[in-house]
């Protein structure tokens, strides 16, 4: 019966195990540190996307007014820290838009479309985010850069827990489930919601709402 070899593999260590390493050196402690943070960050986040989607599938118990383009605004100007470092763009143009509905939902929409697009981009690559009203309709328009999207894949983007390819796996810190709790949170608002893959790479996506 032959020998099986065995070869040690120096592999990063996880957390903990960094954490009780009497020999650590204040740069692997610094560095596990902030993959902690990182780690709480994204459970943070999964957490809140959860709840928002159970939140939208209940329903809306009070409906108020709102401008689309004052909510895009805010969401835009909070999502520069995350743009700066990867050189991405986000150029802006924002017309009154009025609706009704849930508002902190529907700024809970902007943000996973927002991150949506910022994270699936590519170095260096672009966001375009306008609001308009068409025909008493409020509408919102996010665009991006990005990697290229199989037309006929679009719909399972909106599924939750869905991520196509490697790329945007690796590009991005979601969970998979931004674009569902989208999709939630439109159904729930009786809005519609179109998505077109860009033929150079890159998802554009249209939110209109119904009538005041």
């Amino acid at each position: 019966m032959g020998q099986v070899s065995r070869r040690r593999t120096h592999q990063k260590q996880t957390p903990p195990r960094a954490l009780a390493d009497p020999d650590a050196t204040s740069d692997t402690l610094r560095s596990t540190c902030e993959e902690v943070l990182t780690l709480g960050d994204r459970q943070e986040r999964l957490i809140e996307a959860l709840l928002t989607l159970a939140r939208s599938e209940r329903g809306i118990e009070r409906w108020e007014p709102f401008d689309l383009s004052e909510i895009a605004e805010k969401v835009v100007l909070s999502r520069g820290h995350e743009t700066n470092g990867r050189g991405i763009r986000i150029d802006t143009n924002l017309s009154e838009a009025p609706a009704t509905g849930d508002p902190s939902l529907v700024e809970s929409l902007m943000v996973n479309l927002v991150d949506n697009a910022v994270r699936h981009n590519v170095v260096d690559g672009r966001v375009e985010v306008s609001t308009t009203t068409t025909t008493g309709r409020a509408t919102v328009s996010v665009g991006n850069t990005g990697p290229i999207i199989p037309p006929e894949e679009i719909d399972r983007l909106f599924q939750p827990f869905q991520q196509l390819g490697n790329e945007r796996i690796r590009q991005g810190e979601g969970h998979g489930i931004g674009l569902a709790v989208v999709n939630a949170i439109v159904s729930t608002h009786g809005a519609t919601l179109t998505a077109s893959a860009r033929t150079a790479g890159g998802l554009d996506i249209v939110v209109t709402f119904p009538p005041r």
